[in-house]
C-alpha cells in the first residue's frame, strides 16, 4: 500500500514515521506487560511504568483518530464509514485501555505498602488474564487498522467512496 501513494496523498515517510511510532508505542505497552511483574515489590517503579503504558494506550488512540481525520473519507464527511470499517478496532483500543487501568488501579491498591511482592485475589487474577488475553487481540487489531489505514483508498476519491456516497444520498 504504502508504495502506491501519489504526491497529492499521504506522504510516505510521513506515514512511515507514524506507523513506526505505533509500533514504538505498542512495544512499549507489551514490555510493560511482559516485565511489570519483576517491579512487583516496588511501587514507584510500578507506578511509572503503569502510568507510561497507560499514556501510550491513550497516544495510540489519539493517533488512531488523527490518521482517521486525515483521510478523504472523513474529509468528504462520510465518518460512518469509517466507523463502520473500524468500528472493531475502536472498540478493542477502549476496551483495553479500560481493562489496563482497571487491573493497574487494583493491584496498586493492594500492593502500594505492602512487604509481599504478589498479592493476588480472585479478581485480580480473572482481570489480570483477561488483560493480557485482550493485549493479544489488541495488538492484531490495532496494528491490522494502521496497516489498512495506509490504504490510498482512503486518502483520494474513487469509485468505492462514490458508491458509498451515492449510496447514503
Amino acid at each position: 500500500f504504502v508504495n502506491s501513494f501519489s504526491g497529492d496523498d499521504m506522504q510516505v515517510s510521513r506515514y512511515r514515521l507514524i506507523l513506526c511510532f505505533q509500533l514504538l508505542l505498542l512495544v512499549i505497552d507489551l514490555f510493560v506487560n511482559s516485565f511489570s511483574g519483576l517491579f512487583a515489590s516496588q511501587d514507584v517503579v510500578l507506578l511509572v511504568l503503569y502510568i507510561v503504558q497507560d499514556a501510550s494506550l491513550v497516544f495510540e488512540l489519539i493517533i488512531l483518530f488523527l490518521l482517521f481525520f486525515n483521510t478523504y473519507v472523513f474529509r468528504a464527511g462520510l465518518v460512518t464509514i469509517l466507523i463502520r470499517k473500524f468500528k472493531t478496532a475502536i472498540v478493542c483500543s477502549c476496551m483495553y485501555l479500560a481493562l489496563c487501568l482497571v487491573l493497574h488501579v487494583w493491584t496498586l491498591n493492594l500492593q502500594w505498602g505492602q512487604d509481599s511482592a504478589f498479592i493476588w485475589e480472585d479478581g485480580v487474577q480473572a482481570v489480570y488474564v483477561l488483560q493480557r488475553v485482550a493485549s493479544f487481540v489488541y495488538y492484531y487489531m490495532y496494528m491490522r487498522t494502521a496497516w489498512k489505514l495506509g490504504d490510498p483508498m482512503y486518502y483520494r476519491n474513487s469509485e468505492w467512496l462514490q458508491r458509498e456516497f451515492a449510496r447514503r444520498r
